[in-house]
């Protein structure tokens, strides 16, 4: 297993620990958070620029992407969607389905796995309803959310994308699924 490989899955696997965002102080280093977040996104892009005119190839950068955003640019963008538009309880399951089923997905169908997509599917399905029961509660609305979060989740990763990736994908297909979900059954009762 080459090195790449191990980091791609290890920044996957960390993923989640980036919702320590939500409970960073409103102002950090006299900068208001949602500013801050903004600067770090415009230096990432910037620097995807100048890694892609210059054509500098990172460890753990797959060939594809020496011509185009890398996925962790992407994932670097869906987050701060995610960061600065929506609750850690809508954020939280999304960044952590990700984290967690993505490199899962990708070792399965490595190994020809007759688990995938089933494993995944159930893990993805299990990890947002928790997520959510534990951050909002466990109701219908909770379920109904996993139920929509988790099919946008699995199909958008399966395919390779000719514009966006996957990371940016299953991260804010599945959130907005959830927030809808919650948004739309939040008048019923």
């Amino acid at each position: 297993m080459d090195q790449g490989h191990v980091l791609r899955r290890l920044v996957h696997l960390g993923t989640p620990l980036f919702l320590v965002y939500y409970w960073l102080p409103s102002k950090l280093w006299m900068v208001d958070k949602p500013i801050l977040l903004l600067i770090l996104l415009a230096a990432i892009l910037n620097f995807e620029y100048v890694r892609i005119h210059r054509q500098w190839r990172i460890i753990g950068m797959r060939e594809y992407e020496a011509q185009r955003m890398s996925a962790a640019a992407w994932a670097a963008l869906a987050l701060a969607f995610a960061f600065l538009f929506f609750p850690v309880e809508y954020a939280a399951p999304a960044v952590i389905g990700m984290g967690l089923i993505d490199p899962l997905i990708g070792e399965l169908r490595a190994r020809k796995s007759s688990l995938y997509p089933v494993l995944p599917t159930i893990l993805h399905f299990a990890i947002i309803l928790t997520v959510l029961s534990l951050m909002i509660g466990f109701d219908y609305r909770a379920v109904v959310a996993s139920l929509v979060a988790t099919p946008l989740a699995i199909f958008f990763e399966k395919r390779r994308w000719l514009f966006v990736d996957d990371d940016f994908l299953m991260i804010v297909l599945p959130l907005l699924g959830i927030a809808a979900v919650y948004y739309l059954t939040s008048s019923l009762f």
